[in-house]
């Protein structure tokens, strides 16, 4: 099986589960934490390769994350909750001797990164279930992310000669970002017929595209200051967990800040 059949293969697999899982919040949060969750051991790994002044207390932060979700799960009592778990995470890190400048900001990046950028998930699909909007709006920012990625690959695979970044990402091309951009305007204009203006659906596609891509870079550059392809291989062609949502992570609060603009 070629690599392009694999990664159909894995992306059909969980994002239909994905898709499955939306129409049920509880169900939604069991995915995105179980996804989390091997995606911050990957980080972690990662972080562990660049630093050896590493402590086992960091693979407790993929669980708290489950405590983090929950926060914007409930919607209760968010400034109170967040204090506290910001609290225990450096308490945490403090615990590491000695402490180091590193393990200070690894804990602030991860809380970030793996917890209040994924946890906007749930401020979508809040923020959509009030509006009283169609749930496939609430995903609109998911297939737009794949359609993008599987573009930019296509493209780039085809056509690509012009590195971007090429000590960071080789793969990634002018020609291959160019098309996403291009394509993904059609896409969002289909998709999004009945929201808001032509201008700003055309804004909206351009703005996603460079999140996604800026998302897909990030990651590309935290792995190869170790050396990294892949966060790891579990998901076959695809990568690892943490590779297959580095542009969600940006592309899910990027629409959501688009829309509560409007």
């Amino acid at each position: 099986m070629n690599n392009l059949l694999k990664r159909i293969a894995v992306a059909l697999l969980f994002g239909g589960l994905l898709i499955l899982c939306s129409f049920n919040n509880f169900l939604l949060l069991l995915y995105l934490q179980f996804f989390l969750f091997i995606a911050g051991l990957e980080l972690i790994k990662i972080y562990r390769l660049r630093f050896f002044n590493f402590s086992w207390l960091y693979y407790f932060y993929p669980f708290l994350n489950v405590f983090l979700l929950l926060f914007f799960y409930s919607q209760k009592r968010i400034d109170w909750l967040l204090f506290i778990y910001f609290l225990f995470l450096t308490i945490l890190t403090l615990l590491r001797r000695p402490i180091t400048i590193e393990n200070l900001v690894f804990g602030l990046f991860y809380f970030v990164y793996l917890g209040i950028l994924p946890a906007h998930l749930f401020l979508l699909k809040y923020f959509i279930d009030q509006k009283n909007f169609s749930h496939w709006i609430f995903l609109f920012p998911i297939f737009f992310t794949w359609f993008n990625d599987t573009i930019a690959y296509f493209f780039g695979s085809l056509l690509g000669k012009h590195k971007i970044a090429k000590d960071i990402s080789p793969n990634k091309s002018i020609e291959g970002l160019i098309f996403s951009i291009i394509l993904s305007i059609p896409f969002t204009l289909l998709y999004l017929k009945k929201m808001n203006n032509f201008i700003n659906l055309i804004i909206l596609s351009v703005y996603l595209s460079f999140l996604a891509f800026f998302g897909d870079l990030l990651e590309s550059l935290i792995k190869r200051e170790v050396k990294l392809k892949d966060s790891s291989n579990l998901l076959l062609a695809h990568g690892g967990f943490l590779d297959r949502i580095d542009s969600l992570l940006f592309t899910i609060p990027g629409f959501y800040y688009f829309l509560i603009s409007k």
